[in-house]
């Protein structure tokens, strides 16, 4: 019966792992740069709401701009529309900065920092063999063991 309980115990583990997987992967996909393929850093956004990393949205200006006509403009990497211009400062004007997408780029940078550190202090405390276990009469932390 024992053995039943440890089985579900572990499919639920396994079950929360692949669904934190999940909104990982989901988190990513909404946060990447459609130029780039990475992680958005500084979105911001074109007139139709497509996000984009500012420094590749002004790369792919500056790269995709037709010079042989007076009209400067740039196709939308994910819906293909035209972006009429009349100078790459202009265009610089109109980007838009996107609020949310670069708050949750910060939080989840944020919260990887963090996670590596902590990931790091417990690397360090189980190098030096130590570890902290609560006394099991009073529930306070009082035995610090050398294993």
């Amino acid at each position: 019966m024992a053995s039943n309980y440890t089985n579900s115990d572990s499919t639920e583990n396994i079950t929360e792992t692949s669904s934190s997987t999940t909104k990982d992967d989901f988190l990513n996909e909404i946060l990447m740069c459609g130029i780039c393929l990475s992680r958005m850093s500084s979105p911001y956004c074109l007139p139709r709401a497509h996000s984009f990393c500012r420094s590749c949205l002004l790369d792919y200006a500056q790269n995709n701009n037709n010079t042989s006509t007076s009209i400067n403009f740039i196709l939308c990497p994910y819906c293909k529309y035209q972006f009429n211009f009349r100078s790459f400062e202009h265009f610089e004007s109109i980007l838009i900065i996107n609020p949310v997408l670069k708050q949750l780029c910060e939080a989840l940078d944020t919260s990887k920092i963090n996670s590596d550190q902590q990931q790091q202090q417990q690397q360090q405390s189980q190098s030096y063999g130590l570890y902290r276990a609560r006394c099991h009469t009073c529930c306070l932390l009082k035995m610090l063991k050398n294993m």
